[in-house]
């Protein structure tokens, strides 16, 4: 149903459509983008993670010219 909104339709045309109100779909849209961002949030959260562990990484690599 949010596909359909997403691509255009009206959400009375879709609600309409599906025998429901357009205040729950209007709700579950609003729950959606919640979840996007959180979901934004966890990415963020992961990359800000692995740049950390590549920083480390890269501090405990020798430097190319160095003999061990």
């Amino acid at each position: 149903m949010l596909q359909l909104v997403a691509n255009g339709e009206s959400i009375m045309a879709v609600a309409r459509k599906m025998g429901i109100s357009d205040s729950l779909i209007h709700a579950w849209r609003k729950a959606s983008c919640k979840g996007e961002k959180k979901t934004d949030q966890n990415l963020q959260h992961e990359v800000d993670l692995l740049r950390k562990q590549l920083r480390q990484a890269e501090m405990e690599r020798p430097s190319p010219g160095a003999r061990s």
